[in-house]
Order: structure tokens, then C-alpha cells, then sequence
């Protein structure tokens, strides 16, 4: 399969490349988001030592990247069968044969996690090493891991041993829809569109469809058919990461639902506001729940633990918990058909909105990045207050300078009556400089577009604008 995106995470792996000194690089993000399959991309023409750790003894493990590193040329291979331990296996890194061609070696340790809990000092080993040896070295090292609670703790935070040694630290995220949308280059737009929003942008995920099949089609083949690829991914992953996968499951249900605010869920899953932040946190560790503010929120609210509403920032989940784990007694009986005719499509294009929204705001940031916009955004996303919302609100730096913008994904087109509606919230904003901005999968009525052509403060976008 062709490999799709993540274009700022190769740049970034190029640059470190090819930087003269040493470089220690942690890549780490939610299982699934493809760090792997980027890091195997990139290291395609270089010479590369790579290590996938596997969950073991310490015994095991050590064996393993022994016969990796015996491989690759390591001079301890001609008398050893093994390292005896990892400060030995590790200062081996420096010895490996100098690559042809004055190119440096690449070293990627995957799931670095499961070396540390099998072993607790390694961090400090490789800090050490780092410090005394590693570091001037002709070696580009990368640490990769899923556990996302776990880089962020025991290897990045102020108290960790390898605190402040990395040169670089790349947090995968998912893709945004326009790579997304790569994956189905025959689809419409519209079914583009679709598809990110069951699928989000998570390649693994985006792989599982089959490009050359309808969009329903693969639904009910990957998503909605029991035994399929992405049918009990959700319960997969829950378990890898959560102990009481219950609880979860039940606030995940919650927000789906439109439980968005922290006494709401509380009330629908009877778990105490008081204890909810830690499952929440944990949510949110792991990229499947978010906290959202206002755009125009000031960073003293974003620390108050009552304020913001909690949303899915996995759209995969979203969809599951919106459509699978409810109808999951008809489906667990086969009856795929009736859930997508009664159930889903009729549902579909409402609940695609949400992620139509944060393609409205996505689209927004490149174009600004790009220097099209009347001037240059620091930020985008939802606003609202306590009588009125906005689907995307685009500031500068500066909070003065504001893209105000409604979204509808439906197939009937916007008229002037919504241009009228979104007026009247802007100007709650108090912007002095004020662009609005209509996005539409329906396209727009002629009065609209005869509007906006007399006015240079007002812009029509249509999907496919988005999609190019």
C-alpha cells in the first residue's frame, strides 16, 4: 500500500537526520496512528538498525536486540551470544560499523515502554550513556511508544532520568482530512468526507476500507459485521489501556450521547463529578476524549477543572459509541442491513457535522498558513456562550482580528437567512476587523452568492474547495 501523509513528521525526522550532531528523538502517540509504519518509511534508504521491543523478561528482550545488534555488525558478536546486560548492549551503539557513503546511522527501538517495565533503570542506563558517550557519537537514536501516560511521566517530565537529553520529541497525531481523505481517491467529496468522519485520521483505521468499494459497503463489511477488522477495535483497545473498561465505556457512551458537560456525565453514568476527572484525564491521555474551550477562552479558564465541555476527539469512537455499542445485540445477531437502512443513514449526515466542523476549523489553519486569509490566525475552533454558539471562529494574534464561521453538512444549500444568523453572533466577538465565512456541502442559493460577490467580508466555501 502506498504510503500516505504525514509530511511534517518526515520533514521533521529529515532535519534531525541530517543535523551533524547526535540526535535522541522521542516519537511517541496513541496505538494505531501509524508511528511505525512513518519511522519504516523514513528509514527506508538509510542504514538502519530496527528493534521492535515485544512484552517480556528482561531476559527475553535482551536476547532479541542481542541478535539484532550481532546483525547489524556489532564487533562483541564475535565473542558473545548475548549481552549480559543492557549498559553493555547500549555503549555497543557507538562500535556498529560506520555506514557507506558517510551516512549515519539510524537506531529505532519501538515500544521503548516495554524495555522499561521489564527493566526500571534503563532510562538512567541510557542517560548515562547519552551523557558520557552516545551523544558524540555519529548516531541518530529514536524511542518510540504507545503508552502515551507513560513517555509523558517516566521519560519527558522534569523528574525523569532522560529529562532534557532528547534533541527532539514528535507527538503523533492523527491525520488531518485532507491526507484522510487520500485513502479513497475515487469516492465524491461528499463520501470523502463521510468516511473521515467514521474513521477520523487514524491510517490504520483508514486502511481497513477497501478504496475500491462503496462507502456502506465497507461500513458494514469492516465496521458493522461481527468478527471484522474494526467491529470490536474499541474493546481492543480499552483493555490494552484501561483497567476498568466498564467505566469508560460508560462515560465514552455519555459524551456520544451529548453528555458534553462534567455534571451532565455525572448524573448519566452515576459516577461522582469528584471522581470523574481521573477517568477523564486518562481519556484524554490517550487521545479518545478532549477538553474544549471557547476559542476565545483566556488560559486562566482552561486551568479550572468545572469549566470547558468534554468531547470524542477520536471520531472512530465517536461513531462506534454512537452507532455500534448500542444496536450491538442485532448485530451480534447478523442483522448488519437493518441497523445501516433504520439506524445509520438516516443519522449519518447529522452526526457528521461535528467532524464537519473541525475540518471547517482545519481547513482554516492551512489556508492561513498559507498566506490566504485576510491576515494570518493563531488559532480556530467552536465558540459559544451562554444563548448563542458559533461552529468556527478564527483570531489572529492579537483577538482582535476574527473569521466567523457557520457550517452546514446537508445536502440543501445555504441562503442569505444563515449569513444573517452567523452577522448577528460575530458581532458578539467585538472584533474590529470581522470576515464571514459560510461552509457548505449543498452549495449555495443565488441571492447568497450575489452577496458575497458584493462583498469582500463575506466568503462562500464549498466542500470541494476544501477537498483540493
Amino acid at each position: 500500500m502506498t504510503f500516505i501523509g504525514r509530511d511534517d513528521e518526515l520533514s521533521f525526522l529529515r532535519d534531525s537526520y541530517e543535523d551533524p550532531r547526535a540526535q535522541l528523538i522521542i516519537m511517541y502517540g496513541r496505538r494505531r496512528i501509524g508511528k511505525t509504519e512513518t519511522l519504516v518509511h523514513f528509514s527506508q534508504d538509510k542504514p538502519t538498525l530496527f528493534f521492535a521491543a515485544q512484552m517480556g523478561t528482561r531476559r527475553e528482550q535482551l536476547a532479541e536486540f542481542s541478535r539484532r545488534m550481532f546483525e547489524e555488525g556489532a564487533p562483541a558478536g564475535k565473542y558473545l551470544s548475548q549481552y549480559d546486560d543492557w549498559r553493555a548492549a547500549l555503549e555497543d551503539l557507538a562500535e556498529l560499523p560506520t555506514p557507506p557513503n558517510g551516512k549515519r546511522r539510524l537506531v529505532v527501538i519501538d515500544e521503548f515502554p516495554y524495555l522499561v517495565r521489564s527493566d526500571p533503570s534503563l532510562p538512567s542506563i541510557l542517560q548515562n550513556l547519552w551523557d558520557h558517550k552516545l551523544r558524540h557519537s555519529n548516531l541518530m537514536l529514536v524511542l518510540c511508544g504507545s503508552a502515551m501516560s507513560f513517555i509523558e511521566k517516566e521519560i519527558l517530565s522534569e523528574k525523569a532520568p532522560l529529562y532534557g537529553r532528547a534533541t527532539g520529541v514528535m507527538k503523533m497525531r492523527p491525520m488531518p482530512y485532507w491526507d484522510a481523505a487520500r485513502f479513497f481517491p475515487d469516492y465524491t467529496d461528499e463520501d470523502k468526507a463521510l468516511a473521515y468522519a467514521m474513521l477520523g485520521g487514524v491510517p490504520q483505521y483508514l486502511g481497513t476500507f477497501n478504496p475500491e468499494r462503496s462507502l456502506e459497503w465497507n461500513a458494514k463489511r469492516y465496521i458493522l459485521r461481527r468478527g471484522s477488522a474494526l467491529y470490536s477495535e474499541p474493546d481492543v483497545l480499552m483493555r490494552e489501556e484501561f483497567r476498568e473498561t466498564a467505566k469508560y465505556s460508560t462515560i465514552i457512551r455519555a459524551i456520544a450521547l451529548g453528555d458534553t458537560r462534567l455534571n451532565d456525565i455525572a448524573t448519566h453514568t452515576l459516577i461522582p463529578a469528584n471522581a470523574l476527572g481521573f477517568y477523564l484525564s486518562s481519556l484524554i491521555e490517550v487521545g479518545i476524549a478532549e477538553r474544549e474551550f471557547p476559542v476565545t477562552a483566556k488560559p486562566a479558564e482552561h486551568a479550572k477543572g468545572t469549566r470547558g465541555l468534554y468531547r470524542l476527539a477520536d471520531d472512530f469512537f465517536a461513531f462506534w459509541y454512537s452507532f455500534v455499542y448500542p444496536n450491538r445485540s442485532q448485530l451480534d445477531g447478523g442483522d448488519v442491513d437493518g441497523v445501516w437502512r433504520d439506524t445509520i443513514q438516516p443519522a449519518l449526515h447529522n452526526y457528521a457535522s461535528h467532524a464537519f466542523e473541525r475540518m471547517c476549523a482545519e481547513w482554516l489553519m492551512r489556508e492561513s498558513r498559507q498566506g490566504k486569509l485576510p491576515y494570518h490566525l493563531n488559532r480556530a475552533g467552536r465558540w459559544w456562550d451562554k444563548t448563542d454558539e458559533m461552529d468556527v471562529v478564527g483570531l489572529d494574534h492579537t483577538g482582535r482580528k476574527a473569521i466567523a464561521g457557520e457550517c452546514k453538512f446537508r445536502s440543501a444549500p445555504m441562503d442569505p437567512s444563515m449569513l444573517n444568523l452567523l452577522r448577528a453572533r460575530a458581532a458578539k466577538l467585538g472584533a474590529e476587523e470581522l470576515n464571514l465565512y459560510l461552509f457548505s456541502l449543498g452549495g449555495f442559493t443565488r441571492p447568497l452568492t450575489d452577496i458575497a460577490a458584493a462583498d469582500d467580508s463575506v466568503r462562500l466555501v464549498s466542500l470541494d474547495a476544501m477537498m483540493e
